[in-house]
């Protein structure tokens, strides 16, 4: 332990956060018509109204600021080092949405961004000034496509005002975001750097820009949630600092009007706080939450800047708490690690696993060392070694322990006070000299005018015109409206002045409450925006996709259907949904929230409703079809008729060829127009259904690939989802997906038993979903769980060792997540069709990151296959390179699930960033066997659909040469490496096929670097098993693998109409992509060839980029 801690002693003093300073600012006398009805409200209560069940906040220290510098201050919580707000200003354009004649200044304004439907969870919105950005709301699953698809860019956004309470409905997406936003920020930052290091060369001067950062605030938990997410994020150079609100007694001046809770040079923020009216104190809970702060103390605490003191107070233990999760939250953002650094120690204080080297006596160089090593059966050698430093989230055991917390965050915000106009009449009439005495009025300093009279500002200045801006006020439920309704800011003339909108973003059964329609009422001259899935229907959020769908309907209708939508029925269905809605009629001055609605607020407040994005039309997506793309369809179904004798044939080599495959997010890196991030939905008949990762947002395409009904039938008949590796656009869905399926299946009631030491006795009832993955991963979900009950208790955690050493993979129940503890229970082989409905699994390790696993599930026999086929066996790849081992596991697998990341011109591409191409990957299909493969993980632009022929042995083309594939080594295996050049964070070292090497240790390939060779025209692979039919994924596709063989007849057709579609996604690279993804890679599809295409196409696009942000 001494040792671990020594390693973030010093960046975890270095993490300590100060208390901010305060800024005071006088806000104006109120002078608006809203003041009657606020005057109103504020009759017959009392301070204590709105914070009986608060819980207590802690007072910061003192801390000293130069206001000049920076205005912001955060009263009510402690937060990372204030840093100058002093904005990056990147370039940006939206496209304009719909078609308005009018222009509007959008210098001060806001627009609703999502709205919730079943891929939108929550409300957004961005309140835009002359120079930043602000967003506001939830940051849910799927905001990152909902900005592309709006046309939204967020480059001046460093600010985020999270709503509502700390769950995974309302955070979802900010992981992902993050990720995005910070490779884009610092892409633009090396850039303007590179202008202003070349200007300095010139020999002009002046500032350089300022080194990007983003500020988060929002409920208590935010950072405990994002803290959880240690072992697969990590950038260095980026603070991020967060800020929770907890429940506070709003701070007033001295003339007792309400402070901001945050301001800078643009807007000023309150922050409202509130809990529910009724809460329930749950003594037992409590003190299993006191037992393991004592254990975290004792055992976990990694950090020893931050070690428990004796006779600690509850209250500065709080304090301790926050400053290791702000220390932890700095180690994934902005350490100062380096992969390079090694330190030496005796062998018998390493902690393995670890990679370890030693000195050469003869070069003095470093090399692997491969003797006896801590742990193991030989004796330790006396002899130092060198290893490398575990980058910092790799270290940190556990966060300190937390507990659902019930406060709901608002905000109301607005612009600064406009000063009043010059009176140049009352100036002449005083005698003031025109010329620049005016404008030293105007500015606020007094003059003498020509009598040597002493002339004051406010002799010849109109008064101040108020700030305007909205309120947007979070209720999650019906417990949380008397507390919102009671809060003093929302009664406040000082506050409220110009407050013209509110934006209620309310949860189910919310919506029409007495309580809150008599509130809207008394607020009559406020325009009230209702955001709920009471209030609007389940309308299409992303139309590109949504058009496709529809197209490639067209083309082949028994794989694809339009997706599930209503754009008229409310309220939306929802397995969320716990009492009834409510049907009372919205009052007069309250409309339905719509995305793309956008509010003027300076100089005068608008709201244009007629700005909402327009409904999508599956007639108009039909008709954007081309004739040739019709003509081709209609081919690709005569040649089907034409050839059913011979797939009947080949249908027959199947086992359950009914088994469906549901392609729910086919595209690489990040969310996209057209493809969203990975996610296979398996289904076997009679057995369950199966979902092969499941990255951001996978709950919203399962919404819109199946009914409602059929979409409720998949969550309860779900088994088992499979993590393949810890990349966010792999699993930032998983707790969604869980959380819908623990609602359907045991109705949000927590499991009371708890796993112990032996499977034997485990009633599946009580369980039934089981989650199998790298131990990080596993650990994660159970840390999340602290934060919110998702349904962790009722999923079997199980953990998956590789096929290797001649051992067969082995399947545990991974009950703890300690060091030192004993051996996990084991689940033996004969359980499996119990209690996970297959009858074995086996997983290789492959190269792509630190944790990477390829998976086959082999099914029980079903009584009608075939006599003469083997079992159905569902192989899939996750992302890596070609994998021996994963070839050997997966052979004669039934169909193969295999990445396909780049075309075959962009090899060096591939083996860089460790992905496959496309002849590799049916390369690694041939080499088992596979009866059908399915291609998908695409880089998310266009990708040429290749033609595939079937020829003799000799003419085949070599997809996989011996010395193509590549595999981890054993020794490294569980070895976390995160390179600092590493663009998708933990590379493994990679090795050649075993009967491609040479005898002795394995050696690392050399990474080749990226070299882009443009197509020259159709791509033909030429295979050799003529049996093995492969099918192109698009997301939504729905196919049984005993019609995959059909899918080959419909490529000349799909390649005709995403031609039709390669426009506007190389416009989309060019203007909305700056290469950066969601899971820490660089996007590399979109470089080399893909900018020199999205070039060429750019002035195109600036003819449909109106707004300039």
């Amino acid at each position: 332990m001494p040792s671990r801690i020594a390693v973030f002693s010093l960046e975890a003093r270095n993490a300590r956060i100060p208390s901010p300073g305060r800024s005071f600012h006088q806000t104006s006398a109120p002078h608006n018509s809203v003041l009657d009805a606020l005057k109103n409200l504020a009759s017959g209560r009392t301070k204590s109204d709105d914070f009986s069940h608060s819980r207590p906040v802690l007072a910061p220290a003192p801390f000293k600021i130069n206001r000049e510098e920076d205005l912001r201050f955060h009263p009510t919580a402690i937060v990372c080092d204030p840093i100058p707000v002093i904005p990056f200003n990147g370039p940006g354009r939206d496209e304009k949405r719909a078609k308005s004649s009018k222009r509007h200044d959008m210098s001060h304004g806001v627009e609703i961004i999502t709205t919730p439907t079943g891929d939108t969870a929550g409300t957004t919105l961005i309140f835009r000034t002359s120079s930043k950005h602000y967003v506001f709301g939830s940051m849910a699953e799927g905001i990152q496509r909902a900005t592309v698809q709006q046309g939204v860019r967020l480059l001046k956004a460093q600010d985020f005002f999270l709503t509502g309470i700390a769950n995974w409905k309302n955070m979802g997406g900010i992981m992902g975001m993050m990720l995005t936003l910070a490779d884009s920020s610092t892409s633009s930052y090396t850039t303007a750097m590179e202008i202003f290091r070349e200007a300095q060369k010139r020999g002009k001067k002046g500032a350089g820009p300022q080194k990007p950062h983003f500020d988060i605030y929002g409920p208590p938990n935010l950072k405990h949630m994002l803290g959880t997410c240690r072992r697969f994020i990590f950038r260095k150079g980026l603070p991020i600092n967060t800020t929770e609100y907890g429940n506070h007694v709003p701070e007033k001046d001295e003339n007792g009007a309400i402070l901001p809770t945050w301001q800078d040079s643009m807007i000023k923020v309150w922050a409202l706080s509130v809990s529910p009216t009724v809460s329930e104190h749950n003594a037992q809970a409590e003190a299993e939450l006191e037992s393991r702060r004592r254990h975290f103390d004792a055992k976990l605490n990694t950090f020893a800047g931050f070690q428990a003191p004796e006779n600690e107070s509850p209250e500065a233990r709080e304090v301790r708490y926050d400053q290791i999760r702000t220390a932890t939250i700095k180690f994934m953002f902005d350490s100062s690690w380096s992969f390079d650094t090694l330190v030496e120690r005796h062998i018998s204080e390493v902690d393995m696993p670890a990679a370890m080297f030693i000195r050469d006596p003869a070069t003095k160089g470093f090399q692997p060392y491969h003797g006896p090593k801590p742990g193991g059966l030989d004796p330790l050698p006396d002899i130092t070694v060198w290893t490398r430093t575990p980058w910092p989230g790799a270290g940190i055991l556990a966060l300190p322990p937390t507990k659902p917390a019930p406060e709901s965050i608002s905000y109301i915000a607005k612009s600064h006070p406009v000063r009043g106009q010059f009176d140049v009449a009352s100036a002449k009439a005083l005698g003031v000299i025109p010329g620049p005495d005016y404008g030293k009025l105007t500015n606020g300093i007094s003059v003498k005018n020509a009598k040597g009279e002493l002339i004051n500002p406010n002799q010849v200045m109109g008064p101040d015109r108020p700030g305007q801006g909205i309120a947007i006020l979070d209720v999650p439920s019906v417990e949380y409206v008397e507390s919102i309704v009671r809060k003093e800011e929302l009664s406040s003339p000082d506050v409220m002045t110009g407050i013209r909108a509110i934006v209620w973003s309310l949860g189910p059964g919310v919506a029409g409450h007495p309580v809150l329609s008599d509130f809207m009422e008394k607020l009559s001259d406020v325009q009230h925006f209702v955001s709920s899935v009471d209030t609007a229907p389940n309308r299409v959020s992303f139309n590109s996709v949504a058009g496709q769908a529809t197209r490639l309907n067209l083309i082949d209708p028994k794989r694809y259907s339009t997706l599930v939508f209503d754009s008229t029925e409310v309220p939306q269905k929802s397995v969320h949904r716990t009492i009834p809605a409510r049907t009372s009629s919205l009052p007069p001055n309250v409309f339905a929230a719509d995305r793309g609605m956008t509010f003027t607020l300076m100089p005068k407040f608008e709201a244009h409703k007629e700005m909402a994005t327009p409904l999508f039309d599956p007639e108009t997506a039909r008709k954007e079809a081309s004739p040739e793309v019709l003509e081709l369809a209609q081919k690709a179904q005569k040649t089907l008729r034409q050839h059913r004798g011979e797939m009947l044939m080949w249908r027959q080599l199947l086992a359950r060829p009914d088994t469906e495959i549901t392609t729910l997010g086919t595209g690489s890196a990040l969310p996209s127009k057209y493809r969203n991030v990975s996610a296979t939905l398996v289904r076997v008949p009679g057995v369950g259904n199966y979902l092969l990762d499941c990255g951001e947002n996978t709950l919203g395409q399962l919404s819109r690939v199946f009914s409602h009904e059929e979409f409720v039938d998949v969550l309860k008949n779900l088994r088992m989802i499979w993590i393949s590796h810890l990349h966010a656009d792999h699993h930032l869905g998983t707790t969604a997906v869980i959380k819908a399926w623990y609602q359907v299946v045991h109705n949000g009631v927590p499991n009371p038993q708890t796993l112990g030491n032996s499977t034997d006795g485990i009633d599946i009832k009580s369980y039934g979903l089981s989650v199998i993955s790298h131990r990080g991963m596993l650990q994660w979900l159970n840390e999340y769980s602290s934060v919110e009950d998702f349904g962790y208790s009722r999923i079997l955690p199980l953990q998956l060792t590789p096929n290797e050493k001649g051992k067969s993979s082995k399947l545990s129940v991974l009950n703890s997540f300690e060091k030192l503890e004993s051996e996990n229970p084991s689940i033996h082989r004969r359980e499996f069709e119990q209690l996970l409905g297959f009858e074995d699994i086996q997983s290789a390790h492959v190269a792509h990151c630190h944790g990477s696993m390829a998976v086959s599930f082999t099914f029980p026999r079903s009584p009608s296959d075939p006599q003469d086929v083997k079992p159905l066996k569902v192989s899939y790849s996750g992302d890596c390179r070609p994998s021996y081992h994963f070839g050997r596991i997966g052979a004669d697998t039934t169909v193969l699930i295999h990445e396909a990341t780049f075309d075959d011109e962009l090899l060096g591409d591939a083996k860089a960033k460790k992905h496959s191409t496309t002849s590799e990957a049916l390369g690694v299909g041939e080499k088992m066997n596979a009866k059908a493969v399915v291609l998908t993980h695409f880089s998310q632009r266009y990708q040429k659909i290749p033609v595939l022929q079937p020829v003799e042995d000799e003419q085949a083309d070599d997809l996989l040469p011996e010395d193509a594939t590549e595999d981890v080594v054993d020794d490294e295996a569980d070895v976390d490496p995160t390179t600092e050049n590493a663009d998708n964070m933990d590379i493994y070292p990679a090795v050649a096929a075993p009967n491609a090497s040479a005898s002795g240790p394995a050696k690392p390939m050399s990474i080749p670097s990226l070299q882009h060779q443009p197509s020259t025209g159709e791509r033909v692979i030429k295979i050799k098993n003529k049996d093995m039919k492969v099918a192109i994924a698009f997301d939504y596709m729905r196919v049984k693998i005993g019609d995959i063989c059909e899918m080959e007849k419909f490529n000349d057709a799909l390649n005709a109409l995403l031609a039709t579609e390669d426009e506007e996604v190389d416009a989309e690279v060019e203007v909305d992509g700056a290469g950066a993804n969601a899971n820490g890679k660089r996007a590399s599809e979109d470089d080399g060839d893909a900018k020199a295409n999205g070039k060429k196409k750019q002035k195109k696009q600036k003819d449909k980029c109106k707004r300039n942000n």
